[in-house]
């Protein structure tokens, strides 16, 4: 059986794929991959189905070890990478030999960065999805973050086409002074105090270390609803929660499916991906927009894709 090492796992590495449909009113998260641009990039690249897995890895630090010949290529946030301590551009599909050793360092900027193996991984499959949701313990290869020395199984290889080329310009990183979150008012915003609502469009906020896969707590002025808490409710992802200590939380791919705080509205699924890549400090800013122009967004950015991968 072709295997992957983990000789070094990384802060909080798992396996994600596109994630589940259909199962939150059982309460399971969708999970999958915080980055999907840069996940439907690796599997273009290595001629995969739009459904394959990849190796999730966040802030970079691993180090693999593979038992066959396979192809790999690294997608996401920018890494360094080094096969047997040589260096090597990590934009390119490279090849390890049995027994060599792949090295993932650090990121240059963004969090998240996907390693696509040729093949996909065959992990087990939980409803549909082999995406890790570490809280339900389900998923990926043993329900949780990875660990060092796991052994990761890989499917039957299939050689990537030569036809299949980098594209440095389908990313969803870049240095910003200021993010802005575009996001789309729910039915508790006409609820809320208009002097709360301005606040929240003219405040700056900044990403906090309390940011992972569930949820990425901001900090800026207080936002007070003087609202403790409400019954709860469906969360989705891109929903604003304003807890009572006024900080806004952006719930993201491992949220809860049910949530008791006040939310103004849902930030779009394109501005949810540059927020997943932003560090600690960066600078946010929310402005509203309409279900329509969200559509439009969607639309524009589905098309831009579906044109550099074809």
């Amino acid at each position: 059986m072709r295997t992957l090492t983990l000789d070094k796992a990384g802060i909080a590495s798992t396996i994600q794929d596109g994630g589940r449909l259909g199962t939150l009113q059982a309460g399971i998260t969708p999970a999958g991959a915080m980055d999907p641009l840069a996940l439907k990039a690796g599997q273009y690249r290595l001629g995969h189905r739009a459904g394959e897995a990849a190796l999730e890895i966040a802030y970079g630090n691993v180090r693999i070890t593979s038992s066959h010949k396979c192809s790999l290529v690294i997608t996401g946030a920018p890494v360094t990478v080094l096969i047997d301590n040589e260096l090597v551009i990590s934009e390119s599909i490279h090849t390890l030999t049995a027994g060599q050793t792949l090295t993932i360092g650090a990121p240059s900027e963004g969090i998240y960065s996907y390693l696509h193996v040729s093949g996909g991984f065959d992990t087990c499959p939980v409803f549909a999805s082999r995406s890790t949701s570490p809280r339900e313990g389900i998923g990926g290869l043993h329900g949780g973050y990875l660990r060092d020395q796991d052994i990761l199984p890989l499917s039957e290889d299939a050689l990537p086409d030569d036809n299949f080329r980098a594209d440095p310009g389908l990313c969803s990183i870049g240095q910003r002074s200021i993010l802005t979150l575009r996001y789309v008012p729910g039915y508790q915003y006409d609820a809320l105090a208009p002097a709360l609502i301005q606040r929240l469009h003219e405040s700056h906020f900044e990403v906090t270390a309390k940011a992972n896969r569930m949820g990425v707590t901001l900090n800026g002025p207080p936002l007070n609803t003087g609202v403790e808490s409400l019954l709860s409710e469906a969360t989705c992802e891109g929903a604003i929660q304003i807890p009572p200590d006024g900080n806004p939380i952006v719930l993201m791919k491992d949220r809860q499916t049910m949530g008791g705080y006040p939310i103004p509205g849902a930030v779009i699924e394109s501005d949810c991906v540059r927020l997943a890549q932003a560090r600690p400090g960066q600078r946010i800013r929310f402005t509203a927009c309409t279900p329509q122009e969200a559509d439009n967004i969607r639309w524009l950015e589905q098309h831009y894709v579906e044109t550099r991968l074809r």
